[in-house]
């Protein structure tokens, strides 16, 4: 039964899609559990690419509500509801006078939702207060009462935040083999060797694009069929469908990323590769190897050689050291779905905030 909760996100979007990505699945997840969500960005046009028209009317019935406005229209009413939580994802602020509309409301909670973190630190802040400083410099009392944060993020292990399991999709053996058709006639798609049903098919959503021109000596015995989306043109939930129905998947920063470990934990147990996004102070090498420490069955160098290699930007590398990944992908295929399917029955990031 879905809590009389009204829950508000607060967004903005500073990477287009990946912000959005995580905003639009995170909102929709929760309406398995509330009954009213609203959501607050100033990107609402991304938002709702992302989430798709169909998804949008779907996600609005006589049970639930569902709205996505901007960021400045704070003054449109809120649904009456037994209970308040307000999201304020990647330290986006709530507006102070947004919070001055509650003043009259005790049943308000606030909760800041961080960036997915890998290590370890991450099991131990989970739930920890994070007072919101400008409230201590106002001379309102009546808005002290809402300086009290809560402060979560996703993360991959039983201790952390968690991950959002809610809304993910299986897959059938039809719905794979349409998907496989319509993507050769992508623009998106390049084709190495000669098509015929045992092609090899990638999908290239990393950051900088893997150069794949050296696939075109390898496709004598081998057809490898490439789709390289420069932005989203499916919605969300066909692009889980899509993770689903390749061979291999190389996704970015973080929704793809999450998604990636459901689509290896399936059925059809696809394997993916990671490229963090590249920050100034090796950051993205610390959630690397952080990510890396939850795999116990997937100990294959090839694949981790190979993963450091396209993590690292170093393609002159990973060129070389394609031949010995391709080489072991069956036995890294079962050795990770091991992995991810543990993964993937961890903690669910939404209960997680839910029952704090």
């Amino acid at each position: 039964m879905k809590s009389d909760t009204s829950a508000i996100i607060f967004c903005n979007i500073i990477d287009n899609y990946g912000d959005a990505g995580f905003c639009a699945r995170f909102s929709r997840a929760l309406l398995y559990y509330i009954k009213t969500v609203t959501v607050f960005t100033d990107k609402p046009s991304v938002f709702h690419k992302i989430i798709g028209e169909k998804n949008l009317t779907l996600m609005n019935s006589d049970d639930v509500v569902f709205r996505v406005f901007y960021y400045k229209d704070i003054t449109l009413p809120i649904p009456l509801s037994k209970n308040y939580i307000i999201f304020e994802l990647f330290e986006t602020q709530v507006p102070i006078n947004f919070l001055r509309t509650f003043q009259e409301r005790s049943n308000v909670k606030r909760i800041m939702l961080d960036y997915l973190s890998t290590e370890k630190w991450n099991e131990s802040f989970q739930g920890i207060q994070a007072p919101d400083a400008r409230l201590f410099r106002s001379k309102d009392q009546d808005l002290l009462k809402f300086r009290k944060r809560y402060w979560f993020a996703p993360g991959i292990s039983n201790k952390s935040g968690g991950l959002i399991w809610e809304d993910r999709i299986s897959v059938d053996s039809r719905t794979r083999k349409k998907i496989r058709e319509n993507v050769l006639s992508l623009r998106e798609t390049k084709i190495y060797g000669n098509l015929h049903a045992t092609a090899f098919y990638i999908c290239d959503f990393s950051y900088e694009k893997f150069r794949f021109s050296f696939f075109s000596k390898l496709a004598r015995d081998k057809t490898f069929v490439i789709w390289s989306p420069r932005t989203p043109i499916f919605c969300q939930t066909d692009f889980d469908i899509i993770l689903q129905s390749m061979d291999l998947n190389i996704v970015r920063g973080e929704d793809s990323f999450i998604s990636a470990h459901f689509a290896a934990s399936s059925r059809w147990r696809v394997p993916f590769l990671w490229q963090p996004y590249l920050e100034n102070d090796y950051y993205h090498k610390s959630k690397f190897f952080g990510w890396k420490n939850h795999f116990n069955h997937l100990t294959i160098d090839s694949y981790w050689n190979f993963a450091q290699a396209l993590m690292a930007r170093n393609f002159d590398k990973y060129q070389k050291l394609w031949p010995y990944f391709y080489r072991d992908w069956l036995e890294l295929k079962d050795c990770m779905a091991l992995d991810c399917r543990k993964i993937t029955k961890n903690r669910s990031l939404l209960k997680t905030m839910l029952e704090t």
